[in-house]
């Protein structure tokens, strides 16, 4: 068990290397909820206790977070995979890592945690084990009072996590601490109520889980030994110059709350005008108010409001604010649609949202990182905490539903490698991404496999391929059919009977309703069985019926299935006795002067 002394000295020691950061996060976050007061105490007027400009922070996190959100495609496969078994065992993986994600609902989550990774400058995701389901679990933490440590290799070794929740529902989680959590152990003053809210840490290395209670002398609520040896947290941190974790809009709160101050006064500026005293000359002796009223006087030019107009390095200085807005959240307005298309060309809308893009395609490349190692955890988890348990899992992959058995120590057998990929043309929009990928493959430089598994949607790439093929065999036959049909005039004055072609087609129409169109055309062209051949006497030619088995009606010698004489097979029944040439034949060959070259030749043919 886990020494709560050195655990709380350690965590003591964590926040106050962090609470710079702590103080940032903590800043933003008021900014982004309205809470000016504590921020900038005594800016906001009693009559508008909140800005009047845009929200710009919420709603660029907001926008981004939306773009980040997409889960990414995966692969198991550890390189090239050539044998059957081998596909069959890295099919299975990848829906094995497809369903932590789906049984995780880490579709919902992302949005959120994406939202945090922008604001906060950090997305932790932690894996715990659902020992009821008996299957792994993905979770995105909230960054706000984190404490991470890590080794050389960027290893979380240690994960921290504080927060305040009230003393009612910390109570009825543990009701064997209940006493000490709302103070009764203590003297009627340190008592609390249910609606007070307690902080809560928890700690996590490779050995122990913690959770305790630094309002309470350190009141241990949980210590439980790590099974699993190994801290299950991964966090994808963004970029930063120094140690410290920075979000995208740590610099922007005050250019944003300085607009807002400027957009106050002059609305203030505005109403003194509007209100402000009138003006009259000295003849006036009364002065009528309401509706048509009248003001008599000699000079009614000199009748005015005393007011000040708004000086014009106002108006500058509010467009100098809302474009370092825009700059700190690198959000062109090309992005939320404010833009005139008669003045930017698409080219300088391209510009101006490629660093838009490149923030996307950079978020991209740090989160599919960390849920690659999140998800090399969850099979690692599954494979020693559940190891000869057979599961069943299902879900739907590129939109395809599947449906499969596995048993850990058989399907993972330690092999945890992921590939995530947010595809070829990351951070690009779907418009752009579909005409660049349909760019290279026109000029043959990448294979249709690729170009499909780089779409900007979600397929299955190998039953869409599936799906192409058949569509293209049955043009085929569908072409090949109506060939054959236009020929039906040319088999016609060449003497050939067409009409079991002409059934044939028809028959094809009428299955055509009930099957498939590949099974119509082998149903409606398929041969007619053909009769049993009867057995024939030793000695006779093929084809000759054995003595005495000429049918009624059938002359002795002749082939009832052909109708020729015994011996001869189907068309060789012009030809001479076992088949030899005609005269005819015979005189087809002239040499120059006309001699006619004579030859004979034999050719039997029978058919099989």
């Amino acid at each position: 068990m886990a020494d709560i002394a050195k655990v709380a000295a350690r965590v003591e020691a964590l926040r106050r290397d962090s609470q710079e950061r702590d103080a940032r996060h903590q800043t933003v976050f008021d900014a982004r909820a309205q809470k000016i007061d504590n921020i900038a105490p005594g800016s906001m007027p009693d009559a508008w206790p909140r800005p009047i400009t845009a929200n710009i922070l919420d709603t660029t996190a907001r926008q981004l977070a939306e773009n980040l959100a997409p889960l990414p495609s995966l692969n198991c496969a550890p390189g090239v995979v050539t044998s059957e078994r081998q596909k069959k065992f890295v099919a299975k993986r990848t829906k094995i890592a497809y369903s932590y994600i789906i049984d995780s609902g880490l579709k919902r989550q992302m949005p959120t945690g994406c939202d945090w990774y922008l604001t906060y400058g950090a997305m932790p995701i932690v894996v715990e084990p659902d020992f009821q389901a008996g299957r792994p679990r993905l979770r995105i933490d909230n960054p706000m009072k984190h404490y991470a440590q890590f080794d050389l290799g960027g290893k979380v070794i240690s994960y921290t996590k504080v927060w305040r929740e009230s003393a009612r529902r910390l109570a009825s989680k543990f009701p064997e601490h209940a006493d000490q959590i709302l103070g009764k152990d203590q003297p009627f003053g340190r008592q609390v109520t249910g609606d007070t809210e307690l902080e809560v840490v928890k700690y996590c290395d490779k050995d122990d889980y913690v959770l305790y209670m630094p309002e309470r002398k350190n009141l241990v609520l949980m210590n439980v030994p790590n099974r699993f040896g190994k801290v299950p947290v991964v966090i994808a941190r963004k970029p930063t110059w120094d140690d410290q974790d920075r979000g995208q809009f740590d610099d922007v709160v005050w250019p944003m709350l300085a607009r807002n101050r400027v957009a106050m006064l002059g609305l203030q500026a505005t109403q003194q005008t509007v209100r402000a005293p009138l003006a009259i000359p000295t003849d006036v002796q009364k002065i009528p108010f309401g509706d048509d009223a009248v003001i008599r006087t000699n000079s009614p030019e000199k009748i005015r409001r005393v007011g000040t107009d708004l000086p014009q390095t106002a108006w500058a200085q509010d467009q100098l604010l809302a474009a370092e807005v825009m700059k700190g959240t690198r959000t062109p307005a090309s992005a939320t649609g404010d833009v005139d298309a008669s003045i930017i060309t698409g080219r300088g809308v391209d510009a101006l949202n490629g660093g838009y893009d490149i923030q996307v395609a950079t978020g991209q490349l740090i989160i599919g990182d960390a849920l690659e190692r999140a998800l090399e955890l969850c099979f690692e988890m599954d494979e020693k905490y559940w190891p000869d348990a057979r599961k069943s899992i299902s879900g739907v992959i590129n939109g395809t539903p599947f449906e499969e058995f596995y048993t850990p120590a058989k399907d993972i057998k330690g092999n945890y490698r992921v590939s995530v990929s947010y595809g070829f043309a990351s951070g690009m929009n779907p418009n752009q991404a579909l005409i660049f990928l349909l760019q290279l493959r026109g000029d043959q430089l990448v294979s249709r496999d690729f170009v499909q598994r780089q779409l900007p949607m979600d397929v299955d790439v190998a039953q869409l391929q599936a799906e192409v093929d058949k569509e293209q065999t049955t043009d085929a036959l569908k072409q090949g059919v109506f060939a054959l049909l236009s020929s039906i005039g040319i088999m016609a004055q060449q003497g050939m009977d067409p009409t079991m072609l002409l059934t044939n087609a028809a028959k094809l129409i009428d299955l055509r309703e009930k099957m498939p169109m590949h099974e119509a055309i082998l149903t409606a062209f398929s041969p007619e069985p053909q009769p049993e051949p009867s057995t024939s006497a030793a000695g006779a030619p093929p084809g000759t019926p054995a003595s005495g088995e000429g049918g009624a009606g059938v002359p002795y010698g002749i082939n009832p299935s052909t109708g020729m004489p015994g011996g001869i097979a189907p068309g060789q029944a012009q030809m001479g006795p076992g088949g030899k040439p005609d005269v005819m034949s015979l005189l087809a060959g002239l040499t120059s002067s006309g001699r006619p070259m004579a030859s004979a030749s034999v050719k039997r043919s029978v058919p099989a």
